[in-house]
């Protein structure tokens, strides 16, 4: 069986984000980065440009004037805002096709529940700036898509058991595939230039013996994966594989605040939907 390495080796769709996507990467991290070179980098995919005003206008923002230019949208929505959504643009294109036992679309759907409920728990429950972890949320199951294009074949095997309650999804994939995708897209994300916590989730988002604080970026990604299963914004259907025992305990002691995150979720859905439908 071929390892994740391996994997990712024969994988031709997506070395890398796009290039734009990238240097918006860089320029966050980087604190001598401006405004200007913000919106430069950002010029050079017309498309793009087109694209992020759309989203920084749609409902999701709440701005209370229109937007009209790159450089306004970094203003009002913040670089690590637009770097997600420049994350989003370069990675829908690759949730596409279906049948009865793998569906990207639904994938994708699945991803952006995730990262929405682990902005809302992390602004709502922690009062932490929600950006990382909504990247996480985006990008934590790419391995899949990955695991989709390489090994087709052993991945539907792998759904079928997962479904069959034949172990974990994790487990499953490693039996049919020799690998799993968290491993395949921690090593597909590593070289994106993303935030060290951001690739940590990725990797552990279905290890329970890797929390290590509630508040963590991979706890929060738990803890939002595990809600959108229970609420059937599932990436593959099959068995909910329960929290870790701190995550557990976390969720008794803020029940109250849980649901009502559960509540205003499809609200927060509605007002996100350019971000993650499709435009065909």
């Amino acid at each position: 069986m071929p390892s994740a390495k391996e994997i990712l080796r024969k994988f031709t769709e997506l070395k890398t984000l796009p290039h734009v996507a990238i240097k918006v990467t860089q320029l966050v991290n980087d604190d001598r980065s401006t405004m200007q070179d913000f919106e430069e980098i950002i010029k050079l995919d017309p498309v793009l440009v087109t694209r992020l005003l759309r989203l920084v206008n749609s409902p999701y923002f709440g701005l209370s004037q229109k937007v009209e230019s790159i450089s306004k949208a970094v203003v009002f929505a913040g670089m690590k805002q637009l770097r997600n959504l420049v994350a989003v643009e370069g990675l829908r294109g690759l949730f596409k096709g279906e049948d009865a036992d793998f569906s990207a679309p639904k994938l994708w759907m699945h991803s952006a529940t995730v990262a929405i409920l682990s902005g809302m728990i992390a602004k709502r429950i922690f009062g932490k700036d929600g950006e990382d972890v909504f990247l996480a949320g985006i990008i934590h199951d790419i391995g899949l898509i990955v695991e989709n294009q390489i090994a087709g074949e052993a991945l539907r095997e792998a759904c079928k058991a997962y479904r069959e309650g034949k172990g974990t999804l994790i487990e499953c994939e490693r039996n049919a595939i020799g690998a799993d995708h968290a491993e395949v897209g921690y090593l597909l994300t590593k070289d994106w230039g993303l935030p060290q916590e951001v690739l940590g989730s990725v990797k552990s988002h279905h290890l329970a013996k890797q929390v290590k604080s509630v508040s963590s970026t991979g706890s929060i990604l738990q803890l939002a994966e595990f809600m959108a299963g229970k609420m059937q914004y599932w990436a593959i259907p099959g068995p909910i594989e329960p929290l870790p025992p701190e995550l557990t305990e976390h969720v008794k002691e803020k029940v109250a605040d849980y649901k009502i995150i559960i509540r205003d979720l499809p609200g927060e859905m509605a007002k996100a939907k350019e971000l993650y439908e499709s435009d065909e």
